[in-house]
């Protein structure tokens, strides 16, 4: 079985502990995690966007320190529970390159141009991709912590000036049921979300987003021996073209998690053969609309494969103004048949073998990662490890990202990066 803690929609704001509204629902939450802890942990953290609300450093710093007491109320270090993340809309800072994203909402915006704006801007006018990825530096500093960033994003992070071959989606294994691999696949749905988005005449319904998602950041590749989720802030209603895309996503993506809407629920057909839609509660959903149907809620979901079966369970807790309490309305238990292993090759089978083995080390760099990352001496670091390859022109964090891409596939200096981080201990 896994076991995932899924939050949304948290809208951490930089400010002093005595003004921050949310403080006692913050501090029964992270209480509420003895229970947690006590019923077996967790594998995974999962955040379905909106982890700030301007999209502001300082909101990260604060997000950080919140995640590093859930860590360690549950008893665990970054070591043996993964965070994985994706962005929403309060991740943007709408200050940065406001006029030329305006600009080009309108090509994103058109179903016959916006794959086409993107492949352009990848592989030829890459300031344009600059320039629409720029509001999220630092929601993707923090991402790029808990190893959730796109490839494309770490690029730009990293300074480099070549996209060929960088993705717009974050893959990631959360592990292996019943010799089916669970793949996360975390998507950016933010690239048009600008001031005007709610505002736009063409939009669904009034308030409701216009929203662009390119082809190239879900056109995953979805063997049979794997279980594939997808996980985004957005729901699929509320994009462009999106009846043919979540043709596609019910085809690619048997799980799908959704934010944004601060309630809470899940779509499947009768028969229980089609793709499961999870729209989950936010952790801090406002004052607006009805307590009832919006109340502040984190989910457990846990994960099973039997017999070629799926089996999710949904098991959700929400805030009743004093604690955290299990509230039945919003739990779920949903499953869907799986392709027969008894059809997969001798070649398949070791592939997931072998994807198994692969697993046990991910865990490992995990850690190591977003220690690095997190590190106030990786310039030190770097400079006793290798220090060729710190280029004193380019910024600190572009080194760091450069040094640690470096050496990911060495196992030998991954150990002395090890042992680096481990004498700054305090």
């Amino acid at each position: 079985m896994l076991r995932i803690l899924l939050l949304s929609d948290i809208h951490f704001i930089h400010c002093e502990d005595d003004e921050n509204e949310y403080r006692s629902l913050e501090t029964a939450f992270i209480e509420a995690m003895d229970d947690i802890r006590d019923g077996g942990g967790v594998n995974q953290i999962l955040i379905c966007g909106d982890v700030a609300n301007k999209g502001k450093a300082e909101e990260y710093e604060k997000a950080e320190a919140f995640i590093k007491k859930v860590l360690e109320r549950l008893d665990c270090d970054e070591k043996q529970t993964q965070l994985y993340v994706v962005p929403g809309n309060h991740d943007i800072d709408r200050d940065v390159y406001k006029s030329s994203r305006l600009l080009f909402r309108p090509a994103l915006l058109d179903s016959a141009k916006g794959d086409d704006f993107i492949y352009k801007a990848k592989h030829k006018e890459h300031n344009a991709l600059r320039i629409l990825y720029s509001p999220l530096e630092a929601f993707h500093k923090f991402a790029n912590m808990h190893s959730s960033a796109d490839a494309v994003a770490v690029s730009i992070l990293e300074g480099v000036t070549n996209f060929n071959n960088k993705g717009f989606r974050k893959e990631v294994k959360l592990g292996t049921l019943d010799n089916y691999v669970i793949i996360l696949h975390c998507l950016n749905s933010t690239l048009a979300c600008d001031e005007d988005d709610v505002n736009d005449p063409n939009a669904m319904a009034p308030k409701e987003h216009k929203l662009f998602l390119t082809k190239y950041a879900y056109n995953a590749d979805t063997p049979i021996t794997a279980v594939n989720i997808s996980m985004m802030h957005h729901p699929l209603a509320w994009f462009e073209n999106n009846k043919a895309m979540q043709e596609e996503f019910d085809h690619k993506f048997k799980v799908q998690i959704y934010g944004h809407v601060h309630t809470q629920s899940i779509q499947q057909d009768k028969e229980e053969k089609s793709a499961i839609r999870l729209q989950c509660g936010s952790l801090h959903p406002g004052k607006s609309g009805n307590p009832e149907l919006y109340p502040p809620i984190y989910n457990i979901l846990e994960f099973n494969v039997t017999r070629g079966v799926l089996r999710l369970n949904v098991i959700c807790y929400s805030w009743d103004g004093e604690r955290f309490m299990k509230n039945d309305r919003f739990c779920f238990t949903k499953k869907i048949i799986l392709p027969e292993k008894n059809k997969r090759s001798t070649q398949q089978r070791r592939e997931v073998s072998q994807t198994k083995s692969k697993e046990m080390n991910a865990k490992e760099m995990y850690e190591i990662r977003y220690r690095f990352f997190n590190s106030q001496h990786i310039k030190e670091i770097i400079l006793a490890i290798n220090p060729k390859v710190y280029d004193e022109r380019k910024p600190e964090y572009a080194n760091a990202i450069s040094f640690f891409r470096s050496i990911s596939a060495k196992a030998d200096e991954m150990a002395r990066l090890q042992e680096q981080l481990n004498t700054y201990l305090d």
